[in-house]
């Protein structure tokens, strides 16, 4: 039957089962538009900057599981962008984007607005390509699709010149989708990997987003719990393991003092869906010892080895590959390799124990300081979420209190930027977490520098009247830079020492003014014993609030 591309474009998305579409169009939009408004099941969320609109894609990605869909005006919409693109290709985040592209008989006289797209889809997509024939739309779709899903996840750019919307071709919808099994290391090398962690004395776990992207929480604690060792993440994104087992001890910088200190005895490393050793910050040696054996466990081949020489590289599906290393483990224990777990699992649950306990001692002693303490902050929202409530951060330097406080154990409980570190995510992010899992409270907590960057989300915010609960945190100052700082200079200093270009303090910025401005009702905090109400009443509205902290 004879369609038109524009509506073939819709009946595909459908076919995708696509329920949103974030974006802003131009005149490059308008037959896509077009033919939207005739489709009254996928529902088009207006973003008034591009980074709120791939910031919405992608926590929508996170948490509906299916990948986020956005669309984009020509080349400077697809710049515009770019910050949060960075952060989804390094997160590995599934994004479908669409981005519209002239009349292609005019390209070769640089009409305005236009650009080369494919080359600027490439910078931070997986794939990235422009349509030459309206018949090839249906191939290009479900290849980007394909793509986008396909392990390692991440975004495409499927760049769709105009006249090639409103071109016809005989079309008949076809909902099938290309699915991939799940690939699988070699059974054998799994056995040496197991017979290796028997042996070990000193073993560690790394885990990153990895676990997460494959469903593999379970399995994960399974292992740690068989090898009784300690478990460390670089950057905490998502829940890649429970934050109050007893043998999760936080972050590890792998270019830090301390990590020379653990890892000075480590015989047997083994990553689990991350990046080994990708650090931020030049030091002189490796704190890991030559000697130290590596196992890396991951669905990208890239990562494995890419940093550090891996004597057992185990590529595959991570849920699948631990399954199969737990059964192989599980066989190779003896009753010795047993009773040493069990030791080991002892002494990082006593370390656990000691640094919990002198978080708390910390948090009490400022209990009612003002400017309120972060300590007193995150305990008040640790009191009003609960199993129902996905909280999304993005408060940087106060984002180790808010995980301590909150000790995320669930899986999608808490959503953090995987990677990159382009901030501007947090505010949009939180929206789309939303949008993908309408059945939970959602709680943003944003840091006054991030929130600079994207404070546009909370018109859609109130346009949709999507309820997400904001919490900012007013410090007025880029802290976590500050934090840096210190650490690259060896200086201390409290945050509230002036450095060019790290402060936010003239003039200050009035958070819930501007809420209010955007149709978000917004409360400034500065009394401690007012937190509680503010947040339970925000949590409660059934719209989007936000309150501001004076921190």
């Amino acid at each position: 039957m004879k369609t038109t591309g524009k509506s073939a474009l819709i009946e595909l998305l459908r076919a995708h089962d696509v329920d949103y579409v974030f974006g802003i169009p131009g005149a490059t939009e308008i037959h896509f538009m077009d033919a939207l408004e005739k489709c009254p099941d996928i529902r088009y969320m207006l973003g008034l900057h591009e980074v709120v609109c791939v910031g919405m894609a992608a926590g929508y990605a996170r948490a509906s599981g299916k990948p986020g869909v956005l669309n984009l005006h020509t080349a400077s919409g697809l710049a515009g962008g770019g910050a949060l693109l960075y952060n989804a290709q390094l997160g590995k985040v599934p994004l479908v984007v669409t981005v519209g592209q002239n009349d292609s008989r005019l390209l070769q006289r640089d009409p305005q607005l236009t650009g080369d797209i494919v080359g600027l889809g490439k910078i931070h997509g997986k794939w990235s390509t422009e349509l030459m024939r309206t018949e090839d739309l249906p191939i290009v779709i479900d290849r980007a699709f394909k793509m986008a899903t396909q392990p390692p996840t991440g975004p495409v750019v499927v760049s769709l010149p105009q006249d090639l919307l409103q071109g016809e071709f005989d079309y008949t919808a076809d909902p099938r989708a290309t699915h991939c099994a799940p690939s699988r290391p070699d059974a054998a090398e799994i056995e040496r990997a197991a017979e290796a962690l028997a042996a070990a004395r000193h073993p560690l776990v790394m885990v990153e987003s990895g676990v997460t992207r494959s469903g593999a929480l379970e399995e994960v604690v399974r292992f740690a719990e068989s090898i009784g060792a300690p478990v460390y993440q670089a950057w905490m994104a998502d829940v890649n393991f429970p934050v109050a087992h007893p043998q999760y001890l936080g972050d590890l910088d792998p270019t830090s003092p301390q990590a020379a200190e653990i890892m000075a005895e480590v015989d047997v490393l083994v990553g689990i869906g991350c990046s080994l050793f990708a650090e931020g910050f030049t030091h002189t040696c490796c704190p890991l010892p030559r000697t130290t054996r590596v196992i890396h466990v991951d669905d990208d081949p890239w990562e494995i080895g890419k940093n550090l020489p891996t004597e057992f590289g185990l590529l595959g599906d991570v849920r699948a590959t631990l399954r199969e290393l737990n059964a192989s483990l599980e066989a190779c224990l003896t009753s010795e390799a047993r009773e040493r777990a069990a030791r080991r699992a002892a002494n990082v649950q006593a370390q656990k124990a000691a640094a919990d306990a002198a978080w708390r001692t910390q948090t009490e002693a400022r209990r009612d300081a003002v400017p309120i303490s972060i300590g007193r902050l995150m305990t008040e929202i640790s009191n009003v979420v609960d199993d129902d409530t996905v909280v999304v951060d993005e408060c940087w330097s106060a984002s180790r209190a808010l995980r301590a406080a909150l000790s995320p154990s669930r899986p999608l409980s808490y959503i953090r930027s995987r990677n990159g570190g382009s901030i501007g995510e947090g505010l949009p992010s939180a929206l789309g977490v939303k949008l993908g899992r309408p059945d939970k409270d959602v709680l943003a907590v944003i840091g006054d520098g991030s929130a600079s960057w994207s404070m546009q989300t909370l018109w859609t915010a109130a346009r949709y009247q999507i309820p997400v609960t904001y919490v900012i945190t007013n410090n007025a100052t880029y802290g976590q830079v500050k934090l840096v700082r210190q650490a690259v200079l060896g200086v201390q200093g409290p945050l509230k020492e002036k450095h060019d270009g790290m402060d936010l303090d003239q003039p200050v910025i009035d958070f819930s003014a501007l809420a209010r401005s955007m149709g978000v009702e917004g409360t400034r905090i500065s009394d401690p014993e007012l937190l509680g109400d503010a947040l339970r009443s925000a949590m409660g509205s059934g719209s989007p609030r936000l309150i501001e902290v004076m921190v």
